[in-house]
């Protein structure tokens, strides 16, 4: 299977923003939509479904990312493992897999086995996939939130606002108007499934999979929908409220089962994922559940001894130390860290101490100094 560059089928380039890939996606999919082109419609279709996957690649970080690395997403063939040598030229769709030929195209590669004997869950399969019943699943989104190292102590509960498709409800996400404009599929003659032939190591197979043009249903839009253009779904601004759990990390990613973009064709709706920045406060490194920080004091502190303002946590606070402190030393606020993410035990706040002894002194200061020196038989 080659490789399908998923920037030349947009017709833009490889540092190409978000808005310039929706911009280049809405031109093409009117230019191509298959109901605008009815000689050549069978080269429409492919290229509306090109189209329609690339920006559904490219408009999404973590897919974008993959393509990118890996040249393909998900359970896609890697380059190499097209048809030809090795599999003996077998025949299937695009975003099929080798084991197709042998477990049949429900199994959608690697994940699917995996499932079928390990129990995957639905949380964990590929985005875009189809789903058993035919329909396509809906994509997943990723938002980013941002809490102060604070909000952590306790955990804190953040308002997420996102944007997301949804299902129509107009024609109830069928894409056919008033939900009922639909004729006998064409490529299926309504049975739902199409057979495909390949041939393996063992001979000519014959395989029944879910027709793709219309996903399992055995119809096709007739007419489309007015309020959603036949797309089943509709653009929508979407308000959730998100608990942040106690020790929070950097990077922590919440999941919201259902939450994502609706699916197509009776398809489950996508996930959202919450990613957790935390905002650390300057002059302090979390590592894990502990903290550090550095604090300087006077020579004369740290030999007498004195009662310090820390900036923790939690605000500032005192703390007393004793006489003879040494530079370099380190003294440890106990519990004063934050929660640790499994057990809910709080860390503690490790404070170095450096001790600043002054380039010049005064006159008077040198006279005291002079004297304690003579006291403790110093030669200076």
């Amino acid at each position: 299977m080659a490789k399908k560059d998923y920037y030349e089928i947009l017709g833009v380039s490889k540092n190409a923003t978000q808005d310039e890939l929706k911009k280049a996606y809405r031109k093409l999919i009117k230019k191509w939509h298959p109901d605008l082109h009815k000689d050549d419609r069978e080269e429409a279709e492919k290229k509306f479904k090109d189209i329609s996957e690339a920006y559904e690649v490219l408009s999404d970080t973590e897919k974008r990312a993959m393509y990118d690395k890996y040249g393909f997403v998900g359970d896609q063939v890697p380059p190499g493992y097209g048809g030809g040598a090795g599999y003996g030229g077998t025949r299937r769709t695009a975003g099929g897999s080798p084991f197709d030929d042998f477990f049949g195209q429900g199994f959608g590669g690697f994940e699917d086995i995996f499932d079928a004997f390990f129990g995957g869950g639905a949380g964990q399969r590929t985005q875009g996939r189809r789903s058993r019943s035919g329909g396509k699943s809906g994509e997943d989104i990723a938002v980013n939130v941002r809490v102060d190292l604070s909000e952590v102590l306790n955990g804190v509960e953040k308002e997420i606002n996102y944007e997301r498709y949804s299902k129509c409800e107009k024609c109830n996400g069928t894409g056919a108007k008033n939900g009922t404009a639909f004729k006998t599929c064409p490529q299926c003659g309504g049975r739902g499934a199409v057979v495909q032939e390949s041939r393996t190591f063992f001979g000519n197979i014959q395989t029944t999979t879910t027709c793709p043009r219309c996903h399992g249903t055995g119809k096709a839009v007739e007419q489309r929908c007015e309020v959603c253009s036949g797309a089943g779904r509709i653009k929508e601004k979407k308000k959730i409220k998100v608990k942040i759990p106690a020790g929070a990390t950097d990077g922590l990613k919440l999941r919201v089962a259902s939450a994502g973009n609706a699916g197509t064709g009776g398809g489950p709706n996508g996930d959202l994922f919450v990613i957790v920045s935390v905002m650390v406060p300057k002059g302090i490194k979390r590592r894990g559940k502990d903290l550090y920080s550095e604090k300087e004091i006077d020579y004369l502190q740290a030999i007498l001894g004195t009662t310090l303002e820390i900036n923790s946590v939690e605000g500032k606070i005192n703390h007393k130390i004793k006489g003879g402190v040494q530079p370099g030393q380190t003294i440890k606020l106990k519990g004063k860290g934050v929660p640790d993410l499994r057990t809910g035990m709080r860390g503690d706040h490790y404070v170095q101490l450096r001790v600043s002894i002054p380039d010049k002194v005064s006159r008077k200061e040198k006279k005291i100094l002079k004297d304690l020196a003579d006291v403790r038989n110093i030669e200076v």
